[in-house]
């Protein structure tokens, strides 16, 4: 019996440890720090609405000195978290094309598993500098959506569906955004976001409610994998996840009052400030 207890306790140090939360205690005021950034940091995105994976994979490298692959898996498993926040709410209000989700969802999975495995294989330094170019060019297809929403949107309702056509781009839209997530470690939630407008002619609220749904599966999916290979950081993830759900809760109560020319540089500086980060601290 003894040995059997010793054997379980032998068990969950080993679990702990592979999430870095053996020494948890010693960790405390690393969270504590943590907790408190990346609560302003929730405050604004949660102000402005951008979901901020990749500022936070900077924020992790660039100022608590974590390794790029471990920054990466420590956000997707974040990102989880506010994903089913976010989706929840949408659900609610009825903005989530479950179907189309789940679809992009599902390939996203594959796709996330792929990018992760093959990120793997990449040197932290060029892997810092593709992701901070990622985030720019996100960065611009963010502009591209609050600049020209209404011609994306008019473009889309020109489109003539089809179901086959319309199944197998929600499976390359999902497997693309899958392998960039969990590649680079950044949310593709505004290249989701477009391909669900233009491909699959959802409208903006579902588009972006449904977005928040495919975002589940591909970071859970994501973060797994990025666990398996030892890319998960415990301390830093109980940190990031205590500071950005609680401080986007707040930031987005007053997303209301916000000019709508504050709301478009936040939306697009935000990627643009991440990136720069990664590419140059």
């Amino acid at each position: 019996m003894a040995n059997r207890a010793a054997v379980g306790r032998s068990i969950r140090r080993t679990a702990l440890a592979d999430l870095g939360l053996s020494g948890l205690g010693d960790n405390l005021g690393l969270i504590l720090a943590l907790t408190l950034i990346t609560f302003a940091l929730g405050v604004l995105l949660g102000f402005v609405g951008a979901g901020g994976a990749g500022l936070t994979v900077a924020l992790l490298t660039s100022v608590f000195g974590l390794p790029v692959h471990q920054a990466i898996g420590t956000g997707l498993v974040a990102m989880c978290f506010v994903s089913v926040a976010g989706a929840a709410s949408h659900y609610r209000q009825g903005n989530i094309a479950v179907r189309a989700g789940v679809i992009v969802g599902l390939a996203g999975v594959v796709g996330a598993v792929a990018g992760a495995n093959f990120g793997q294989g990449i040197p932290d330094g060029t892997l810092k500098l593709l992701a901070g170019s990622a985030l720019w060019v996100l960065a611009l297809l963010v502009w591209l959506r609050t600049r020209y929403a209404d011609r994306i949107l008019a473009l889309a309702a020109s489109g003539s569906g089809h179901p086959r056509r319309d199944l197998i781009l929600a499976v390359a839209l999902g497997l693309f955004g899958g392998v960039a997530s969990a590649f680079f470690g950044v949310g593709m939630a505004p290249l989701l976001q477009l391909g669900l407008l233009t491909a699959l002619r959802l409208p903006l609220r579902q588009s972006v409610g449904t977005t928040m749904l495919t975002l589940i599966f591909v970071s859970l999916s994501g973060g797994i994998s990025m666990a398996f290979h030892g890319d998960v950081s415990g301390p830093h993830l109980i940190g990031t996840v205590l500071g950005l759900a609680s401080g986007s809760y707040l930031g987005a109560r007053y997303t209301g009052s916000a000019p709508r020319a504050v709301l478009r540089t936040a939306l697009v500086g935000t990627p643009m400030l991440a990136g720069g980060m990664l590419i140059f601290l």
